[in-house]
């Protein structure tokens, strides 16, 4: 018994190695920093509402098998392509427009733009099975040279671009950075979602926990009519996570520690929306197809599964998701910053999707909201503790971007060492090792 309990925790670790590693260096992070609770629980919320939605984005082709989408830069591109023109009419045609319409007008055009690069992503993806994370980082890079090409040139030398404050001194080429708040002369896309509704910590809390009850009681009614289980403990652990909260903000010291904490209840139903979606997705007859060719695409081929199809359809899902996530990442700057803002959209998004416990060749809308909670946690008090322990905050600035790269450089290295560990334990059984899978195809 002890030695089963033993194995198990040393699984566990293994299994969760790197959030339990980044758990400790943001817990050993934030005791030397020093800083208030307050002022990281301030910046871990509004960091949240930022990024997890990029980071959500990269769940569906790995489930596909098409491992870490280092493509979902051209999703942020599209993004930002829909920005400049819908900020360009803000302040020349439409100054009146509500900051959420124009949002959404945003959303409107950057939906196609997404779609055409995604297809186009799925496309070269499927010439190259077996390499798509290599691919979709070189396609990352010829991308952002032909985003340049067209924000430095095509911009006002080709299609003419009448409001000058977005050009630069010649009327050819775009500025290096746009503001996006909102002025007397016109409206901005600045917080154009956050201020839509914002709500006291307090408050959020007790409202999630009347969610929580009456979806409960919702659930227990179709369980009763239909005859079918359908409250989990998942659901269980929910109600018992919200009854302490709701406890919690009743409390004066809770409440005081709360008071400066305000939710943008929008976009994180937006987040939470999105996550609903992905586990709806996952269970549909597309969501099957997905895993089954994330499993195997020669079996998935042998069942009648449309293979190449259903790889291009989760990119195109990737790219259109990751362009939505974009624009409420630009939307909460409130600064568009033209020739870089999409640079290190993948990179990031990535890291953070690993902290939390993913692989290549899994990952889980639970491990993508724990992985930006820990990424962020050490994104915010690294610099602090830089500062604290060596009187130079660059200290933690360069530790937290080697986290960054070499959190990604130690899954790549898993995956290369565990496809070759299947492979070797394939080849000792006389079987066909799963990587040539693409061979098998090609015949």
């Amino acid at each position: 018994m002890n030695n089963t309990t033993g194995k198990r925790i040393i699984n566990f670790i293994f299994d969760y190695k790197v959030p339990i590693l980044f758990l400790a260096l943001s817990v050993a992070g934030v005791l030397v920093s020093k800083q208030s609770l307050n002022f990281l629980f301030l910046e871990l919320l509004a960091r949240f509402g930022r990024d997890t939605f990029l980071v959500i984005a990269l769940i569906i082709p790995v489930i596909t098998g098409m491992g870490l989408n280092f493509s979902i830069v051209v999703g942020a591109m599209a993004a930002q392509v829909a920005v400049f023109f819908v900020t360009n009419w803000l302040q020349t045609g439409i100054p009146t427009c509500p900051a959420p319409l124009a949002f959404l007008l945003c959303v409107l055009l950057c939906t196609p733009l997404a779609i055409l690069f995604g297809w186009l992503a799925g496309k070269l993806f499927n010439k190259i099975k077996g390499a798509e994370m290599i691919g979709g980082l070189i396609l990352g890079y010829f991308s952002d040279g032909l985003y340049q090409f067209f924000f430095l040139f095509v911009l006002g030398g080709i299609i003419p671009i009448a409001n000058k404050t977005l050009m630069l001194a010649t009327g050819i080429g775009v500025k290096n950075s746009v503001d996006l708040a909102t002025n007397k002369k016109f409206t901005g896309l600045k917080y154009s979602v956050d201020n839509i509704l914002k709500l006291p910590l307090v408050d959020c809390l007790k409202y999630l926990f009347v969610a929580v009850v009456l979806y409960g009681i919702v659930m227990a009614i179709l369980q009763k009519v239909k005859g079918k289980k359908l409250i989990t403990s998942k659901y269980w652990v929910l109600l018992a996570v919200s009854t302490i909260f709701f406890g919690l903000s009743f409390l004066p010291s809770f409440i005081k520690f709360a008071e400066i904490l305000r939710i943008p209840v929008v976009t994180y139903l937006l987040i939470g929306g999105l996550c609903l979606f992905i586990e709806w997705l996952l269970k549909t007859r597309l969501g099957q197809n997905m895993r089954a060719v994330g499993q195997n695409r020669v079996v998935a081929n042998s069942a009648g599964i449309d293979v190449d199809r259903t790889r291009v359809i989760a990119i195109i899902i990737s790219t259109v998701l990751a362009s939505y996530g974009q624009l409420l990442y630009i939307q909460n700057l409130g600064v568009f910053t033209t020739y870089g803002a999409h640079t290190n959209v993948a990179l990031y998004s990535i890291a953070a999707l690993l902290v939390g416990g993913a692989s290549v060749y899994k990952a889980t809308v639970k491990q993508a909201i724990v992985g930006v909670l820990l990424f962020h946690t050490l994104f915010i008090v690294s610099p602090l503790a830089g500062q604290t322990l060596m009187n130079d905050a660059m200290i933690g600035e360069y530790f937290r971007v080697f986290i960054c790269y070499g959190v990604i450089a130690m899954s790549l290295v898993m995956h290369a060492w565990k496809k070759k560990k299947e492979k070797k334990t394939l080849d000792a059984g006389g079987d066909t090792p799963a990587a040539s899978a693409d061979l098998l195809e090609s015949k």
